[in-house]
């Protein structure tokens, strides 16, 4: 407002460039003059009401919403773009009152990098959010965190009601973890959106300023580095399960719990679940034990000594013996 508190002609719209509002959320008005061109092809004053009701669905429901003033012309400055305003006699009677202070911009944006594409208006409030579209002013609490901010909370999975140092903290720690897989050169180029959302957050000396350049080996490692040490540990491991398969394998086979057959299968399924094969080893009987059982026995046959001996010789023997008129012992040669 005017040094003597009267209601101005010209008002600050909107500032040049990016931009961001206290919420966090990032603008884009690169190209000024196209949304002058815009406001002039349509012909029609842009509106400046109270505390933004014209964009409250709410509030145009219980019924007129009288204007506080009319854009009629729209300018670029050096710093940013003007308008002309034609106010009516109650809204200039408040602001020379100073019952209002502040004037907050309603525009149009897209979502995707937050390029501005119209002006619609403007609001008289009494928390500004800084060159905000419509419904974006500040909370009276100024401790709560803003509807952006929990928003972006809960997106990575903080509490809704996270402080904006905590979000930066740990948007931070993911630029990070994202420059040691793409490299200090993308991590650096992608530092520049957030330093933006930072300034928005009043948090931007919390956002460290590195220099372009080769990446820093105490803090980043190449893709194929990273990619080479992965590859070379997940085939050590597959080794190492391979090793361990096979002997408890061969140690079910061997205990007779498994037929030849059985032992692709076995290795399969210890492979993938060895607590699997461990509770089917557990709890089977070895049907199989008699076939891994010698074939061939130490035990003497009827008849020979255990030491390998002369035969032992029995009563039937030695009457046949008699009956022959043959030596005792004869009957085995």
């Amino acid at each position: 407002m005017t040094a003597e508190g009267q209601a101005p002609e010209w008002v600050h719209l909107l500032p040049l460039g990016h931009f961001a509002a206290r919420d966090g959320r990032v603008f884009d008005n690169s190209d000024p003059d196209a949304l002058i061109a815009t406001f002039r092809a349509r012909a029609v004053d842009l509106p400046i009401d109270y505390e933004h009701q014209n964009d409250r669905p709410e509030a145009r429901l219980n019924g007129p919403i009288p204007a506080a003033g009319w854009v009629k012309e729209l300018i670029r400055r050096a710093d940013g773009i003007w308008g002309r305003v034609e106010w009516t006699a109650r809204a200039r009677e408040m602001i020379t009152n100073r019952e209002y202070r502040y004037l907050s911009p309603a525009i149009k944006y897209l979502k995707a990098g937050g390029k501005v594409t119209m002006i619609k208006g403007a609001g008289l409030v009494h928390s500004p959010a800084l060159h905000l579209t419509a419904l974006a002013e500040e909370g009276q609490d100024g401790d709560r965190p803003s509807i952006a901010a929990q928003v972006v909370a809960e997106a990575l999975g903080l509490a809704p009601d996270a402080s904006e140092a905590d979000i930066l903290d740990l948007l931070q720690r993911l630029r990070d973890m994202l420059g040691r897989v793409t490299g200090a050169k993308g991590a650096v180029a992608q530092l520049a959106e957030l330093a933006v959302i930072a300034r928005g957050l009043g948090q931007e000396n919390r956002i460290p300023r590195y220099a372009e350049g080769e990446p820093d080996p105490a803090r980043f490692v190449p893709v194929k580095t990273l990619q080479a040490v992965l590859t070379e540990r997940n085939e050590a491991q597959a080794v190492l399960r391979e090793q361990n398969a096979k002997a408890r394998v061969d140690d079910a086979f061997a205990r007779g719990y498994l037929s030849p057959a059985m032992r692709d299968w076995a290795m399969a399924l210890c492979m993938s679940d060895q607590a699997s094969f461990d509770l089917f080893i557990e709890k089977a009987v070895p049907p199989y034990a008699h076939l891994f059982k010698p074939a061939t026995t130490s035990a003497m046959p009827p008849g020979f000594a255990s030491d390998g001996g002369a035969a032992i010789r029995s009563a039937e023997e030695i009457a046949i013996c008699e009956q022959l008129g043959l030596k005792p012992g004869s009957l085995l040669d």
